[in-house]
C-alpha cells in the first residue's frame, strides 16, 4: 500500500515557507533601472518556440579507462557563456551527514564533478544569469539518484525542501514556477495546451527546474500526479502526454514521433543526440541530425566541444546560440529573436 503523500506535502510547504524571509537571487542587484534586454518578438514568441543546446551530466569530469564516461564539461558558467548551453542536467546524491545534495554521477567509480554541492552549481548559474539578463530561459533537469524514502515522510520532505531551497536561495523570484505557468487552468497540461507557455519577454533572465525522477519521487512531489500547487519544480512527464502535471518531457529517443506531438501541444521536450560516447567515437551525427529537426526544444549532448579524436560536436545550426524551433516557432522567427548576443547585457 502506498504511503499517503499529504503529510509530506504539508511538511514541504512548511519548510519552504520558513525560508522565504530571505528572497535570494539578487546577485548584483542595486537601485538602478534594469537593463533593456527587449528582443524584436518578445511579446509574441514563447518558451515553446526555442531550440537550444543542452548538456548531459553537465557537471561531469572524465573517468579514465571508461569509454562511456570519457568526456569533461566546462564549468556551468563557461558552458553558458562560451558554448551557448541553455539546458543542464544535474545528478543529485543525498549526503545524510550534512543534509545536503551533492552533484556527481556514480559513487566511487565516476565522481568527477565541476561543482560538488548542488547549491554551488545553482549559484554559479545564477551569477552568470544576473550578469547576462538577456538570455532566454534556462532549463535544468534534476535527477535524484537516491531511492525515495516513502516510509519516512519527514526525511522525504527534508530532501525535497533542501533541493528547492538551494534553487530559491540563488535565483529568488527569477524561478519560473508551475503555478505561474498554470494560471487559472485546471492543470499544467491544460495550461500549456491552451494558453501556452509565457512569452520570452516575461521569461528572460530566468530559469525553470525539472524534477527528472519518476516513480516514488514524482508521486511524493505531486501527490501521485494530482497537483503541482506551491511546488518549485516541474515534474518530468516522461512522454505521458495525458498526465495532468506534464508540461515538460524528457524523451531521449530522438527518432520518437511523439516529440513533435508533445511540442505541438505546447509542452517542452528535451531529447538526446548521443550516449556512452558511441556517436562521438564513430563521428556519427545521425541521431544529432534527427534531434535537431524532431521539434525538441532542447537537444542534449556530451560534446558541446569537439571530441578530441574524431571532432564530433553538436551545435545549433545558425544558432545565436539558440534558434527557432522547427515545429513550434512561427514563420519569420529569427535566431536573434530567441536570443541576441548583442542584447545579453542590455542595450548599450
Amino acid at each position: 500500500m502506498r504511503t499517503s503523500t499529504a503529510p509530506l506535502l504539508g511538511l514541504l510547504a512548511l519548510v519552504a515557507t520558513t525560508s522565504l524571509g530571505c528572497k535570494g537571487g539578487d546577485v548584483g542587484e542595486d537601485s538602478a533601472a534594469p537593463p533593456d534586454v527587449t528582443h524584436r518578438l518578445d511579446d509574441q514568441l514563447t518558451f515553446s518556440d526555442v531550440l537550444a543546446l543542452g548538456t548531459h551530466n553537465s557537471y561531469h569530469v572524465e573517468t579514465s579507462g571508461r569509454p562511456e564516461w570519457d568526456y569533461t564539461h566546462l564549468p556551468l558558467d563557461q558552458q553558458l557563456g562560451e558554448q551557448g548551453v541553455r539546458q543542464f542536467e544535474l545528478d543529485l546524491n543525498w549526503d545524510s551527514g550534512d543534509d545536503v545534495w551533492r552533484v556527481y554521477h556514480v559513487p566511487l567509480i565516476d565522481q568527477g564533478t565541476t561543482c560538488d554541492l548542488f547549491s554551488e552549481c545553482v549559484a554559479v548559474m545564477a551569477e552568470w544569469s544576473a550578469a547576462n539578463p538577456g538570455h532566454h530561459p534556462i532549463l535544468t533537469l534534476l535527477e535524484l539518484k537516491d531511492v525515495a524514502p516513502t516510509d519516512d515522510p519527514e526525511e522525504a520532505a527534508l530532501m525535497l525542501a533542501a533541493a528547492e531551497e538551494a534553487v530559491r536561495a540563488a535565483w529568488g523570484e527569477r524561478v519560473i514556477t508551475p503555478d505561474e505557468v498554470m494560471g487559472a487552468a485546471g492543470s499544467l497540461n491544460e495550461a500549456v495546451a491552451t494558453a501556452g507557455w509565457p512569452t520570452l519577454g516575461s521569461l528572460r533572465g530566468r530559469s525553470a527546474w525539472v524534477l527528472h525522477a519518476g516513480g516514488d519521487w514524482n508521486d511524493l512531489y505531486t501527490e501521485s500526479g494530482a497537483t503541482t500547487a506551491g511546488r518549485l519544480f516541474f515534474p518530468d512527464g516522461q512522454g505521458d502526454l495525458e498526465s495532468p502535471t506534464a508540461a515538460v518531457h524528457v524523451m531521449n529517443d530522438a527518432f520518437d514521433p511523439n516529440i513533435a506531438v508533445a511540442v505541438a501541444r505546447g509542452a517542452l521536450v528535451r531529447t538526446r543526440t548521443d550516449g556512452d560516447g558511441d556517436e562521438a567515437r564513430a563521428n556519427d551525427t545521425t541521431k544529432a541530425n534527427a534531434a535537431l529537426v524532431s521539434g525538441a526544444n532542447f537537444v542534449s549532448t556530451d560534446f558541446p566541444a569537439p571530441h578530441y579524436e574524431t571532432g564530433y560536436v553538436v551545435t545549433i545550426p545558425e544558432g545565436t546560440p539558440s534558434a527557432c524551433n522547427p515545429v513550434h516557432a512561427p514563420e519569420g522567427c529569427l535566431s536573434t529573436d530567441i536570443e541576441d548576443p548583442a542584447l545579453l547585457q542590455g542595450r548599450q
